[in-house]
């Protein structure tokens, strides 16, 4: 893998630093390259490309707010045999102790930045001399991503929805009964579902 690493990153220095990682999803290493640390997560399941274009993509969306830090997102690579990599820029992590509380902080800001951006839309839309059409961040008007994004393993559709409740009944609760029934063969929690969304 080490030879297929140096190659898509187009790099002669590959090398592991601190402990390999590993969850119940996929394995982490960080390594110094040519361009300075980056991190690689990989799985070696069938839909582990989908599963990390999600990441990439969420990582890019975050990104484009400016509120919070995350890691820039580099580069989706396949794995002969099955499988993927997704290789990131390496942050240092450290304790939260004492800045917990401005990562709440960012946090809370990140749930409303679409909100926040329509306001601030609305107020531009009221002033002499618009701003050039394609500038800047782009209000969303419905609930959904552009692209499959996967919580573990269960790839999550996105599809955009005209309000909250119709995506997250459509698309979280829903996909989990779904899965449910064709996983356990459960009817009980089909029978019950529908009652509540009568």
């Amino acid at each position: 893998m080490e030879q297929l690493l140096r190659a898509e990153l187009r790099t002669t220095t590959l090398r592991a630093f601190g402990s390999p990682g590993a969850g119940c999803i996929s394995e982490g290493r960080a390594y110094d390259t040519d361009a300075g640390p980056v991190f690689i997560k990989v799985n070696r399941r069938t839909l582990a490309r989908q599963m990390f274009e999600g990441e990439m993509a969420s990582l890019e969306a975050l990104r484009s707010t400016g509120l919070v830090r995350a890691p820039q997102p580099i580069k989706v690579i396949d794995l002969p045999g099955g499988g993927a990599a997704f290789v990131m820029e390496h942050l240092k992590m450290r304790g939260l102790s004492s800045q917990a509380s401005k990562l709440g902080d960012q946090m809370a800001d990140l749930h409303l930045y679409n909100q926040k951006l329509r306001e601030k839309l609305r107020e531009e839309e009221n002033r002499v001399g618009q701003r050039a059409e394609g500038a800047g961040p782009k209000y969303v008007s419905k609930f959904g991503f552009h692209t499959v994004t996967c919580c573990g393993f269960i790839p999550q559709v996105n599809e955009w929805q005209d309000d909250w409740p119709t995506f997250f009944t459509q698309h979280r609760l829903q996909a989990q009964l779904d899965l449910i029934e064709k996983d356990y063969a459960d009817r009980e929690a089909r029978e019950l579902w529908s009652q509540l969304q009568s």
